[in-house]
């Protein structure tokens, strides 16, 4: 699905290869895209787009706000990745070698007030839920291209690719 047709995401930044560091991409953010907006912990989708076509759908509500969720991206060798953040990480940087652009969009809903129940009490708070947004994302796409973003492995049932993986499973030794 070619990102022109999504009407509800904002472009934040684009992922650029690094030199010399063992983290081979990094982000670089738009200029008109606020610091409170990258910092913000209001749930988020985001979404990886190379060259035009959506390539990955994924969703956070962690603190830090998107900075800190596509950072977990950008460092993925660093730490203690997943796989996921892992393999995505090895397709950004292919795709970048390759002279593709791979951008990345986000997507945020308004908060909106309920009641939610804890042992003896409940009380009004003011929520938004990544989970849902996500799921209504990754529904909208399988019904238009009748499967998930390429990038999304589990969704569609597919293993990681076998060199991507084998690479993890090095690093993790």
């Amino acid at each position: 699905m070619n990102i022109r047709d999504v009407k509800n995401a904002i472009k934040i930044g684009y992922f650029v290869l690094q030199k010399h560091n063992k983290n081979l991409i990094n982000i670089k953010y738009l200029p008109n895209v606020s610091e409170d907006v990258l910092t913000s912990d209001v749930p988020r989708v985001y979404l990886f787009v190379q060259d035009g076509i959506i390539k990955k759908i994924g969703g956070s509500s962690g603190e830090g706000g998107i900075r800190s969720t596509i950072n977990s991206y950008v460092f993925a060798m660093s730490g203690n990745p997943s796989a996921s953040r892992f393999v995505c990480h090895l397709l950004i940087a292919e795709a970048l070698k390759a002279g593709s652009k791979v951008e990345v969009y986000m997507i945020t809903s308004p908060k909106v007030s309920g009641t939610i129940n804890g042992l003896f009490s409940s009380k009004e708070v003011e929520m938004a839920s990544f989970r849902e947004m996500e799921e209504l994302c990754k529904e909208d796409y399988y019904s238009r291209e009748g499967r998930y973003p390429d990038w999304n492995f589990k969704e569609n049932n597919e293993p990681y690719p076998k060199r991507l993986i084998s690479l993890y499973n090095y690093y993790e030794q």
